[in-house]
């Protein structure tokens, strides 16, 4: 296989790692950003919306992630073929 594919392949499993930690350990990224910690919504107050940053890190980690796994397992099985 040609150099560019272990590239490719490496640059994706890092975004997707980047991806993971923004949907799924969000307190990490948070303090990367400078964010402050989810408010947690009171049951007594009716349960509250969330905080928006939290759906933000879910959606776009979420699409990082597939996105870089999709485009490396695409150059990597176009190579194999």
């Amino acid at each position: 296989m040609p150099g560019y594919v272990f590239a490719v392949d490496f640059l994706a499993a890092i975004f997707a790692f980047i991806g993971f930690s923004m949907a799924f350990r969000q307190r990490a990224v948070r303090r990367l950003i400078g964010r402050p910690p989810p408010r947690t919504p009171s049951i007594v107050q009716g349960g509250g919306d969330g905080d928006p940053v939290t759906y933000i890190l879910r959606i776009v980690g979420v699409i990082v992630m597939v996105f870089s796994v999709v485009i490396g397992g695409m150059v990597t099985l176009t190579n194999l073929a």
